[in-house]
């Protein structure tokens, strides 16, 4: 036998061999399939209720049924929903016997090619079985049971049956099982009154919900939509001018709120937690304790006010661990934030360096930034201002200003220590009213001021307390951890500043609430009319925080709310609703403890006026005394020098048919005027203003002379006026009128 036969003889064994081997592999996956799984129609129509959600009383409130397992008949559907699952899912659905072994081969081989499992090969049926009787898990046993029982479903139930139950417990994300239920979430209607364009986005999801989401990824989703298009053009389920039309279609959702978005929240967490897929979580008998007060819950969602044209949503967080006792609508959404972010980006960031204070001045002033001008919402500017009021009134110009004297750059890496999320698109100063490129949720928001009442450490915001197989196994328990983010003293300084936003600012709605609560909100309005888009309004004590948004999630300019519908009005009502029924619940008198870290200085408001902050001195008057709280860390060194020494005043006089006496008056002090000729006299005393003063006087008939005794008003060197260093003379001498002399007038300046 020749060399190269003996070498296609042992390639042939081992072929034979390895063929062989396969064969084995598989008949032996095959019969112990048996054993681990069977083909049960029940699992078909059961997927969604196998989870169970608990609340913080271990009463359960959900299933992951996204859809009330909400089913609908393949007849009720227009035709070319199914045609568009079918187009970009599985091409000879109507024509295999479960598997597509052409496909199957070119998958292979392409994924030979890239050295990875870049394409997949699964058909219809054998998707329905992997979702509804299999893991997740990628390996070779898995595949061979799940192409063994979907030859099996093929052979007991007709194409018509398979893709009806396929249709009705495929998973679409947003907490959505179902194509029921997807038009529901994702459109607002029906699955019967579904469109090309609807149909096209929902089939495109079924690969990756997250990745294609419309609402997290909406580029994604035109282009996954686009594609299915083209597929089913190609099919010529569709012909090239409708194609033309839809693929030029904008994204248009009408997402609804309800108690799924709940679910969608709770199940995306456990998904993070286990690292399962959403699949796995949904469908593995797990039970999900969370820390939802139902109770508490349901009667805020009774009471809070919900409006036709918006979107709104209301979650109450618990400080102490982070977890959410309240979740009411749709918090998840991203949207600009408004007002809400100056606290964060602009003020922590400059009172955790001791930039500013909250007694510092800033000029709230018409301020051209390199070619952007903003503006404060009602257009007026107040000038110098205090930190305090810049912020309790929610003006912009100083946050702006403040922004910009952090830098761009530390304000934003404190901002993402807080959970904020920014693009290389966000660095520039409109960032200080929230204008980011892709916005926040109201679940973020919140979850950062949660720092602000934590004396500045940040936790993870937490809804799952802790999950359990269906036999009551633990294997996860939420153990709440905090990092320090901002010093305690920075912390106290905003909560301290932001308690004047309800007494005195944009949130004064709560005002009439009887204990101690601070609060921000946040408008974001148009520059083309006078109409809001989203309201926001977070408050807090020690022990709770509130969050409300309302907001216009769709184009259309008309559903916009109108310029009374703002922050300060419809977000801040809402919380003042959720805070009423806490009380009911909760004892909420504890107030905001100063650190040690933190001191009340007397500061001199004279200095303040010439935006100095300067300490007063023990002779500084009581009512030119200001008192606020500083940052031990960063206390203002200078001491003001403005009662110290009394300024020079000069005394004026002319003479014409009687005395004018006149000087430049301080409102601060108290001038006592004296005549002296034989005899001295008080003639007046007059309280001092930041104008010219002035006293008439008749002709004396003698040589008299004038002065000032000058004092500060109510000031602790009162009892030593003529000391040196406490009084200034200024005297003016007039000669005498003589009998039959012509009168002579001497004027005079002295000392």
């Amino acid at each position: 036998m020749s060399k190269i036969a003996k070498i296609f003889l042992i390639l042939f064994c081992i072929g034979v061999v390895l063929i062989l081997s396969i064969f084995t592999y598989v008949a032996i996956v095959i019969s112990q399939a048996g054993d681990i799984v069977s083909l049960d129609i029940a699992k078909l129509n059961s997927l969604n209720s196998q989870v169970k959600i608990y609340d913080q009383n271990d009463t359960e409130i959900l299933s992951t049924s996204a859809n009330g397992n909400q089913t609908i008949e393949l007849a009720d559907l227009p035709p070319f929903v199914p045609q568009a699952f079918i187009s970009i899912e599985d091409k000879q659905f109507y024509t295999h016997h479960g598997l597509n072994f052409g496909r199957i081969i070119k998958a292979g081989i392409k994924n030979l090619m890239s050295g990875y499992a870049k394409e997949g090969a699964s058909t219809i049926t054998q998707q329905l079985i992997k979702n509804t009787h299999l893991s997740n898990e990628k390996t070779l046993a898995r595949k061979i049971q799940e192409a063994y029982l979907a030859t099996k479903l093929e052979k007991k139930y007709s194409k018509a049956d398979i893709l009806e139950t396929y249709l009705n417990v495929i998973y679409f994300g947003n907490g959505a099982y179902g194509i029921e239920s997807a038009a529901q979430s994702y459109f607002g209607h029906s699955a019967k009154e579904l469109t090309l364009d609807e149909s096209a986005i929902l089939a495109g999801l079924i690969r990756s919900p997250r990745t294609y989401s419309p609402i997290l990824n909406p580029e994604n989703c035109i282009n996954r939509r686009n594609l299915v298009l083209k597929n089913m053009l190609g099919d010529k389920i569709i012909d090239n001018s409708t194609y033309e039309e839809v693929i030029k279609k904008p994204l248009t959702l009408n997402v609804t709120q309800n108690s799924n978005n709940l679910n969608k929240i709770v199940l995306d967490e456990a998904i993070e937690i286990l690292g399962l897929s959403e699949r796995d979580v949904s469908t593995m008998g797990f039970r999900i304790y969370t820390y939802i007060n139902t109770a508490l819950q349901h009667e805020i969602s009774q009471n809070v006010e919900k409006f036709d044209n918006l979107e709104n949503g209301l979650l109450v967080i618990n400080n102490s661990n982070n977890g959410v006792l309240a979740y009411i609508g749709r918090c998840d959404i991203r949207r600009q934030t408004g007002s809400t972010i100056k606290p964060i980006l602009s003020y922590a960031p400059a009172f955790e360096t001791g930039k500013l204070s909250p007694i510092t001045p800033i000029c709230d002033e018409k301020t051209n930034f390199n070619g952007y001008t903003p503006h404060n919402a009602n257009k007026k500017y107040l000038g110098w201002v205090s930190t305090r009021t810049a912020i309790a009134k929610s003006l912009n110009i100083p946050a702006i200003k403040t922004l910009e004297y952090n830098g761009l750059d530390k304000s934003i890496a404190l901002a993402k220590k807080f959970g904020l999320s920014f693009t290389k698109d966000d660095y520039h100063l409109a960032i200080a009213l929230g204008a980011t490129s892709e916005g926040e949720s109201l679940i973020n928001i919140a979850n950062a001021y949660t720092v602000f009442a934590r004396n500045g450490t940040y936790g993870n915001l937490n809804f799952i307390r802790k999950i359990t197989t269906d036999a009551g196994t633990i294997i996860y328990e939420n153990k709440p951890q905090f990092n320090q983010i901002i010093g305690s003293d920075t912390a106290f300084l905003i909560n301290d500043v932001l308690k004047d936003t309800i007494k005195l600012g944009t949130a004064k709605r709560l005002c009439d609430l009887d204990f101690p609560l601070a609060a921000k909100t946040g408008t974001v309005g148009t520059d083309y009319d006078n109409t809001n888009t989203d309201a926001w309004c977070i408050s807090y004590t020690p022990q709770f925080t509130v969050g409300a948004w309302y907001g216009n999630t769709l184009s259309y300019s008309e559903k916009n709310m109108p310029s009374s519908m703002n922050g300060g009005t419809t977000a801040a009502n809402a919380n003042k609703t959720a805070w009423k029924t806490i009380k009911k619940y909760f004892n909420l008198n504890k107030d905001f403890l100063p650190p040690a870290t933190v001191k009340k200085y007397q500061i001199d408001a004279l200095s303040l006026n010439e935006q100095r902050v300067e300490l007063a001195t023990e002779s500084t008057p009581e009512k030119y005394t200001v008192e606020d709280w500083f940052a031990t860390r960063y206390a203002p060194k200078n001491t003001s020098t403005n009662f110290t020494k009394l300024p020079n005043v000069m005394l004026n006089m002319e003479v014409n048919d009687t005395i004018l006496l006149t000087w430049d008056g301080l409102e601060y002090l108290e001038y006592s005027l004296y005549q002296k000729g034989k005899s001295e006299k008080l003639i007046a005393t007059i309280e001092g203003k930041n104008e010219r003063l002035t006293y008439t006087l008749p002709i004396p008939t003698e040589n008299t002379e004038y002065y000032l005794v000058i004092r500060y008003k109510n000031g602790l060197n009162n009892e030593t006026k003529y000391s040196n260093n406490q009084k200034y003379y200024s005297k003016a001498t007039t000669q005498a009128k003589t009998k039959g002399a012509t009168q002579k007038i001497i004027k005079g300046w002295f000392f």
